[in-house]
């Protein structure tokens, strides 16, 4: 196993703490900041938060132009960095409660799979219905052979903020991005202000054990307002609680963080920059935060926190990427180029004793299964965009969009009691699985303002993408006749889908808009793993969707209220399905589903110290037709992950500590429905209920001269023991199999020191 510690990291760690401790600081940390939805607390001076009076305005890029959230038609949530370090979420599964419309299913500490507005068939999902991204580069695999639906947890350590796009965005951000999409928004370097930051914090976890994490910074204009460097160092151990019972093992589900960011922004004339970024994270995990659940009763086969899998389970995911980014104003438009390189890697091995047992125990009598997957894929993308100045009657913009991506997958089912990991001489399954997949797409969208009040936004995008796919196999589980025989496979696929934008919105005022959006987001189908040897590999067909949706925003009272609101109904057709046939997975296209749902946010600030704010969604996700390849013969059953209902709500206030001091302390409050693993009634994908969960968190900063940061918070108040996720895929064999259901974090209470110099934002 590679080392996660190096010495570029620790490098950066110590110069940065260096800097933080021995000088004096000219300016505070920026003050916490969010809302969803369009709203946030203004990131500024603390002292001057106290006696703001009005909600600031929040800047983001969800169409590709920058624009305030309250003139963005359609459903978008910005969380704002500011907020983030507020709340102390230092990945995914630490704001995902804050964002209406958002569920997961969380796959160990090393990735999630995501989906916005229910878009998900669940735990056996082998590609994204979300496009992810890192500043505007497109992340992660586009396709099964990359391990494309597991999404890493980036940290989100001195980020600007964190917007996520609701419904599909098909025509801007192209494949996979069918439930929507989410895009981490790095701060950027500043020419003109030197600044450095050191923060570390320490925390205990109910159950558990002790968190710590040390995080860095270092602005330096290496040529005052033409040239500056950003860097960035994280080292982060988050403990873990599962225990481990039958390996006498704890701290299941333990990870270690290490992550290392560099950008060089240079402003070579006042109409041309040029940023070259570079972004390395890496975990490393240990075990699962899961306990084993009964399938019909929803309790502890053991006790809570507890789990018996026969294996330990480690895992690893590493993102290494390097882009470059032009942005060239013409005058008579802007011309924006974005060339990256990304190499991604995971490896895991996972227990499936109790699914391969039930498959080839009265063959093979009772073995030890682990199924060891290493997937590493390397990915290359350009894009270029030219786009109007805006404020003109018709705006547009026009882009083209490519990406070469070459995954090697390897594939080892082990039999784990066995010296040599076989199974009487032969491995039960070896693959490598290397693919090919290449995109290319043009796309264009364009905002006709008919009369001050009255807008039309059209949209197209065009992709094509083409996929070589070979399998090499041997083993048990691939030529029972003749295991020691390997076996090639190869396959290729060509596939074009267009999606569309019609986009209208009235502005009743300048400070409330409705609209209505009708848009389509689609997957790409391609080659398939191969059970019938010698004939070819078959192909699934791209999975698409229409989303039909209608919303107002609003703001209200001089700019200290905001209301945004919105319903939508969406149809999802060709369903891709991932189906076990004989241990081997398949993706099948299978059904169609209808999704309605509402999203709700809002903000208010009473008085200039106190400030409220609220977020909630209600989904309703339903397969709309029988599916035969799930074993569902009649439609109506709800799809797995999505909570019904889920609502976040916050109050800060903020306050004077003496005449040089200020403070804020956050009371926020998050309520999870009740969601499903599986699906009613299929034997296939078993059905397993997760009840509804509350969360209560407590957050307290004190923001003192010279720089200097101090806060206190308390998490999971309550210490709720929340039903995350859970997976059923042993009990289509075994009925009567442990579900292992992935927790909440239980109550964890810590400290954090940061101590700033300069202006490090």
């Amino acid at each position: 196993m590679r080392s996660t510690h190096s010495p570029l990291t620790f490098g950066l760690i110590a110069a940065a703490i260096a800097l933080a401790l021995t000088g004096r600081a000219q300016a505070a940390p920026a003050v916490a900041a969010q809302q969803s939805a369009g709203t946030a607390n203004a990131q500024a001076n603390p002292k001057a938060s106290v006696n703001e009076k009005t909600l600031p305005t929040i800047v983001v890029t969800a169409t590709r132009r920058s624009e305030s959230i309250q003139k963005v038609p359609g459903g978008v949530t910005s969380l704002t960095g500011a907020f983030l370090d507020k709340i102390h979420a230092n990945s995914f599964e630490q704001f995902a409660a804050f964002v209406p419309g958002l569920s997961y299913d969380s796959l160990g500490p090393t990735s999630d799979l995501i989906a916005i507005r229910g878009v998900t068939t669940g735990g056996t999902q082998l590609s994204s219905g979300i496009g992810m991204y890192f500043d505007q580069v497109p992340i992660g695999a586009s396709t099964p052979f990359g391990v494309g639906f597991q999404t890493m947890p980036i940290n989100t350590f001195d980020l600007a903020r964190i917007e996520v796009l609701n419904g599909p965005q098909g025509t801007l951000y192209g494949a996979n991005a069918l439930g929507g999409a989410i895009k981490y928004v790095p701060m950027q370097p500043n020419l003109d202000d030197f600044g450095a930051l050191g923060s570390a914090g320490v925390s205990s976890t109910a159950h558990a054990g002790t968190n710590y994490g040390v995080d860095v910074m270092l602005n330096a204009p290496l040529s005052p307002g033409k040239v500056a460097l950003r860097v960035d160092g994280v080292q982060q151990y988050d403990t873990g609680f599962g225990h481990n019972t039958y390996l006498g093992i704890d701290n299941q589900g333990s990870a270690h963080t290490t992550m290392g960011r560099a950008q060089l922004l240079a402003q070579i004339t006042p109409d041309l920059s040029v940023k070259l970024s570079a972004f390395s994270q890496k975990i490393h995990a240990n075990g699962l935060d899961v306990d084993f659940r009964n399938i019909q009763t929803g309790q502890p086969t053991q006790g809570t926190y507890d789990q018996q899998f026969a294996l330990h389970q480690p895992a690893s995911s590493s993102l290494r990427m390097f882009s470059g980014d032009i942005e060239w104003n013409l005058h008579w438009a802007k011309f924006t180029s974005i060339t990256a390189y990304q190499n991604n890697n995971g490896t895991y091995l996972t227990d499936l004793s109790d699914m391969y047992n039930t498959l080839l125990a009265p063959i093979f009598g009772p073995q030890l299964y682990g199924l060891y997957v290493d997937t590493s894929t390397k990915k290359t993308t350009q894009e270029f965009r030219l786009e109007s100045p805006q404020d003109q009657r018709f705006e547009w913009l026009v882009g083209a969009y490519g990406a070469h991506e070459t995954t090697d997958e390897f594939v080892n089912l082990q039999n784990r009691a066995d010296p040599a990991n076989l199974l009487f001489g032969f491995s039960p399954f070896y693959g490598v699985l290397p693919s090919l997949y290449k995109e290319t797409s043009v796309f264009a969208d364009g905002t006709y303002h008919f009369t001050d009040q009255f807008d039309l936004t059209v949209g197209a995008r065009y992709s094509r993408n083409s996929q070589h796919y070979q399998q090499f196999a041997n083993g048990w589980l691939v030529v029972p006749t003749a295991p020691g025989f390997t076996t090639h496979e190869n396959a290729t696929s060509t596939q074009s889908v267009t999606t569309w934008l019609l986009n209208p919105s009235y502005h009743f005022t300048k400070n409330f808009m409705v609209y209505a959006k009708v848009a389509s987001g689609y997957r790409p189908g391609g080659p398939n793993f191969v059970l019938q040897l010698g004939k070819g590999a078959p192909t699934f067909q791209p999975d698409k969707l229409w989303n039909y949706e209608i919303g107002e925003k609003a703001t209200l009272l001089d700019g200290r209220a905001t209301l945004n609101a919105d319903v939508y109904d969406i149809a999802w057709s060709r369903i891709q399905l991932t189906v076990n046939n004989g241990g081997i997975n398949q993706i099948e296209n299978g059904g169609s589903a209808r999704i309605k749902g509402a999203e709700l946010s809002a903000a208010l600030k009473a008085t200039s110290h106190l400030t409220f704010t609220a977020s909630g969604a209600y989904t309703d996700a339903k397969l709309s037709s029988a599916v035969p390849a799930l074993g569902l013969a009649q439609p109506g059953a709800r799809l797995p992950f999505s909570a019904k209902f889920n609502v976040a709500l916050a109050a800060t206030y903020g306050f004077n500590v003496g005449s040089a001091s200020t403070g804020q302390f956050t009371l926020s409050d998050v309520w999870v429905g009740n969601r499903t693993a599986g699906y009613k009634g299929s034997p296939i994908a078993p059905y397993y209920r997760m009840p509804g969960y509350n969360l209560t968190n407590l957050d307290l900063a004190i923001y003192a001269p010279h720089g200097i940061e101090v806060d206190a918070f308390l998490h999971n108040a309550f210490d709720k023991a929340g039903q995350v996720s859970a997976t059923t895929t042993a009990n289509e064999y075994d009925p009567f199999a442990p579900v292992p259901v992935v927790l909440t974090q239980p109550r964890t209470i810590g400290v954090r020191l940061t101590i700033a110099l300069g202006n490090p934002y």
